[in-house]
């Protein structure tokens, strides 16, 4: 009985009072990983899933941006930054930061087309098809080292459901106990945790934490880079047909940070930076590595990171600082106007 009030309780916080007794009756699993995931996104055949244009500030083309103008003004220098949750920073973040300050020098539109979770040929498929008709000027494409998959995460049809690989696994119901825990909230949540208390004693027995991720361990292997230049052939055709230029910018993950003085292992930390710089000097795209500079804040006892992943508010800071004088060095934005 307490057992069955605490589910309750659960479900009443989780759906509201007439959520919870709908479910009652009705016979669903929990899947484990989507709470909270609400109606922010739709299924797509091609993509997987897109930002869904009912949502708040969300436009038709799936993009977090007022309508976009078509055809582009005459005059608008557009800027289009293609990335997954680091430039979407759904709390703010370097995206914003960028428009504001190149926003001073004129007519340019900065669009932030993150959309998280997105991997490399998700991102590809989506400018594809949605981006390029707004005729962008430049596209910043960013860069973190979990991009390697196809698809790394996956939703159902109503967005309810976000699934990693290894999460689907633990999702089989294999037991009557495992058909219990599929339906309840409060022991869903429990074995949630439970999977990442294993992932974090994993990691503990590798050399380096990426190892035992299979969401970032993938852009140290070599046969995920041979797509990955596929992805950027296209990008560059697509943009080179229209006089359009591209941008690259990689966002370190943290561990790597941490372990820049390793020197023994230097060149097996930074296996993924070199793979993409290599890559964009054979397709001549001006890249932007932002180990150096986070490595160096570093050694200052910065700290610029919320979750390994994503940068806080320093690291967004610093890598709008970056990120600008990159464009300039590259002549990539018009530049600031003289005083």
């Amino acid at each position: 009985m307490l057992f069955a009030l605490l589910e309750l309780g659960a479900r009443i916080h989780r759906d509201g009072f007439k959520g919870a007794l709908a479910r009652l009756f009705a016979d669903e699993q929990v899947p484990y990983s989507n709470l909270g995931t609400g109606k922010w996104v739709i299924s797509d055949p091609e993509l997987g899933y897109r930002l869904n244009p009912a949502g708040d500030e969300i436009n038709e083309l799936s993009v977090r941006h007022p309508e976009i103008t078509m055809p582009k003004p005459a005059g608008l220098y557009r800027v289009i930054v293609l990335g997954d949750s680091i430039p979407f920073g759904r709390y703010g973040g370097f995206v914003s930061s960028l428009a504001e300050q190149l926003a001073a020098r004129g007519t340019i539109e900065v669009i932030n087309a993150g959309v998280p979770g997105y991997t490399s040929y998700q991102e590809v498929r989506f400018f594809e098809r949605y981006l390029l008709r707004t005729e962008p000027d430049l596209v910043l494409w960013t860069y973190c080292l979990n991009d390697n998959h196809r698809f790394l995460h996956q939703f159902d049809a109503a967005a309810n459901m976000l699934f990693t690989p290894e999460a689907t696994k633990s999702l089989e119901i294999r037991s009557w106990w495992d058909w219990i825990v599929s339906r309840s909230d409060v022991l869903s949540s429990l074995r949630v945790g439970l999977l990442g208390h294993r992932q974090a004693v994993s990691a503990a027995k590798v050399a380096f934490q990426w190892e035992a991720r299979p969401d970032f361990n993938i852009a140290w292997k070599d046969y995920s880079w041979r797509a990955y230049a596929g992805h950027m052939r296209e990008m560059v055709q697509f943009l080179g047909d229209r006089g359009a230029r591209l941008g690259v910018v990689i966002f370190p993950y943290e561990p790597q940070v941490d372990a820049r003085k390793r020197s023994d292992a230097r060149d097996y930390v930074l296996k993924p930076q070199t793979n993409l710089l290599r890559l964009c000097r054979k397709y001549d795209v001006p890249c932007l590595d932002l180990y150096p500079a986070f490595a160096a804040a570093y050694d200052r006892g910065a700290k610029l990171y919320r979750d390994q992943i994503h940068p806080n508010a320093e690291g967004h800071r610093l890598s709008t600082e970056e990120i600008l004088r990159f464009l300039d060095e590259h002549r990539l934005v018009p530049p600031a106007p003289k005083p």
